[in-house]
C-alpha cells in the first residue's frame, strides 16, 4: 500500500541532492569573490579544495537532516548548530588555505584569515548562519506539521482519518488490554437521500464533535470514511469497553438540530478485545466490523462483543434480546 512515508523518502533524497548543488554553488561563488579581490594570479590546491567542498556539502546535509527528519530535542539541535558552525568554519578556512599565490606563500592567506578582525567577521557570519538555521528549521517544522495534519486529519470532523489509521496499524501491535469499538451510523444513507448531502455532512460533523468527548490519552478516534468511526482504547477492560459503547450510543441518538431541521440517528457498535490471541490491528478491525454488522442485524442501536474460539458473537445483556438473529447466534452457539 502506498503511504506518505514513501513520498517523504523521495522528497528527502531530492532535498539532499539539491543541497549538494546549492552548497557547491555557494562555495564556488565564495572563491570567485576572493579571486576578484586578488591582483595576483592564484591557483588552488586540489586536495584542500575538495576538502572545503566536502565540508560544505556535509554541513548542508546535516542541516537538512536535523531540520526535516528524526526526533527533535534541544540537546540535539544545540549539537547540530555547533557542528554546523564547525563545518562552515572548516569550509571557509580550508577554502582560503587552498589558494596558492605565485610565490607559493600560503601563510599570507592563512594569516589573513586568522587576523582578529577577520575572526570577528567569521564568527559573526557563523552566528548569523546559526540564526538562519534555527529560523529555517522552525519554518520547515511548521510546514511538516501542516502537511501531516493535512494528510492524517479528516477535514470534516477534525478526527484522525484513514491514512492515520493505516499508519497506526502499521506501527503498533495489539495490547492485551486494548479494545476496538467500530461505530457505524444506522440509516445514514436515508439522511443523505431525503435531506441532502449538505445535511449529511453537518450530521457527520456533529457526530464527530460528540465523539471527541470520548478521547483521552489512552483513546484515539478515527473516521475511517463515510459514517464509519473507530475508537481504539489502549487500557480498557471488557466491562469498560461495553460501558463506553453504551455511552456512545446514548450520545449518538440524542436529537440533532441541523439547518433548522431536527434529525434523529442511531448507531451500531462492534467490540473486539485485545485478549484474542494472535490479533493484529487489522484483524481486530475486521472482527469489530463483523461484530458491528451483527449488531445491525439484531435491530440496530446496540453493540456486540466479538468472542474468539467458536467465532460467536454475543449480544450484550445491556442491549436487546437478540431478536432478528439466527437462533444459533442469539443463543451464543455461533453462526
Amino acid at each position: 500500500m502506498f503511504h506518505l512515508s514513501h513520498v517523504l523518502g523521495r522528497i528527502r533524497n531530492r532535498w539532499f541532492a539539491a543541497a549538494s548543488f546549492v552548497t557547491g554553488s555557494v562555495w564556488s561563488t565564495h572563491l570567485a569573490v576572493l579571486v576578484f579581490h586578488w591582483d595576483d594570479n592564484v591557483r588552488y590546491d586540489t586536495t584542500l579544495t575538495l576538502i572545503s567542498l566536502l565540508a560544505g556539502i556535509m554541513t548542508t546535509f546535516l542541516i537538512f537532516h536535523l531540520a526535516l527528519f528524526g526526533n527533535k530535542s534541544r540537546l540535539r539541535l544545540a549539537g547540530g548548530g555547533l557542528l554546523t558552525m564547525i563545518g562552515m568554519a572548516t569550509m571557509y578556512i580550508t577554502g582560503s588555505e587552498a589558494a596558492i599565490a605565485p610565490d607559493d606563500d600560503r601563510a599570507y592567506f592563512v594569516h589573513s584569515v586568522l587576523r582578529p578582525v577577520d575572526l570577528f567577521l567569521l564568527f559573526g557570519v557563523l552566528a548569523a548562519m546559526c540564526l538562519v538555521y534555527i529560523v529555517a528549521w522552525r519554518a520547515m517544522r511548521l510546514q511538516r506539521q501542516a502537511l501531516e495534519k493535512l494528510a492524517y486529519t479528516d477535514p470534516l470532523t477534525g478526527l484522525l482519518n484513514r491514512n492515520a489509521w493505516d499508519r497506526y496499524a502499521e506501527k503498533n501491535t495489539v495490547n492485551r488490554n486494548a479494545a476496538f469499538l467500530f461505530l457505524d451510523l444506522d440509516e445514514f444513507k436515508s439522511v443523505n437521500d431525503t435531506l441532502g448531502h449538505d445535511i449529511g455532512d453537518l450530521l457527520i460533523w456533529e457526530v464527530g464533535q460528540r465523539l471527541k468527548a470520548f478521547q483521552n490519552k489512552h483513546r484515539q478516534i478515527f473516521r475511517l470514511g463515510g459514517d464509519e468511526f473507530l475508537l481504539v482504547a489502549l487500557q480498557c477492560s471488557e466491562a469498560s469497553a461495553q460501558k463506553t459503547a453504551s455511552d456512545i450510543l446514548e450520545t449518538i441518538k440524542a436529537p440533532y438540530r441541523l439547518a433548522g431541521k431536527v434529525v434523529h440517528v442511531s448507531g451500531s457498535i462492534g467490540i473486539c478485545l485485545g485478549s484474542v490471541p494472535g490479533s493484529s490491528c487489522t484483524t481486530m478491525l475486521k472482527n469489530a466490523d463483523a461484530a458491528m454488522y451483527r449488531a445491525k442485524l439484531s435491530g440496530r442501536n446496540r453493540f456486540f462483543t466479538y468472542r474468539e474460539g467458536t467465532s460467536t458473537f454475543f449480544l450484550s445483556p445491556l442491549r436487546g434480546t437478540g431478536k432478528g438473529l439466527p437462533k444459533s447466534i442469539a443463543k451464543g452457539r455461533g453462526a
